[in-house]
């Protein structure tokens, strides 16, 4: 799959979603090929970041720890987009919008593209700038999930749209800040 139109996805329905509809990746291709590649940012960089910043921000955590959390990370990510997929299809079902599997799976894979770019950020040691980056990439991780209900779930009506996509964000935001927490866990023990 090919993520290099994204930035289309983040201000139209149509525009981008329309080539991955047309493609329609296997969840297996989905999985492999863009989840499990860009899942490995935030742990790579979350050990990059412990071992060479996280000294100076957490002075009595150990670089061992750092490595327990981001295995304990990638494995809660990968976790984490297959449970988003069955909630996004439950939230669709339950708002009745027809949702199959594929579909919440295809929005679940690309809803969280922004924030794993964003973890890139972890090269350096600026505070704000690892905050700022982060919401940053919370917020276009949003729009993609607002853009693809009604891209990919192919929901027309404008208030199911957004109360899909509004108890959805909620879901993935708590889901993030789960995972946040898992990353920062070496730190807060």
């Amino acid at each position: 799959m090919n993520i290099l139109p994204i930035h289309k996805m983040f201000i139209s329905s149509r525009d981008g979603w329309n080539d991955v509809v047309r493609i329609h990746p296997t969840v297996g291709k989905l999985f492999g090929l863009l989840v499990v590649p860009l899942s490995l940012i935030p742990p790579l960089m979350l050990e990059y970041a412990g071992h060479y910043h996280g000294s100076t921000l957490f002075p009595d955590t150990s670089a061992q720890a750092w490595s327990f959390a981001a295995l304990f990370f990638l494995v809660a990510e990968l976790l984490t987009v297959p449970l988003m997929a069955w909630g996004i299809k439950s939230v669709a079902n339950s708002r009745g919008v027809a949702c199959d599997y594929h579909d919440a799976f295809t929005l679940a894979a690309i809803a969280p593209i922004p924030l794993w770019l964003s973890a890139l950020v972890l090269f350096s040691s600026d505070l704000m700038m690892i905050i700022g980056m982060t919401a940053l990439g919370v917020v276009a991780s949003v729009l993609l999930i607002f853009r693809g209900v009604e891209g990919i779930l192919k929901v027309k009506e404008g208030i199911v749209a957004f109360e899909v996509a509004y108890i959805v964000t909620a879901l993935g935001l708590i889901a993030w800040t789960l995972l946040i927490v898992l990353g920062l866990i070496p730190a807060i023990v």
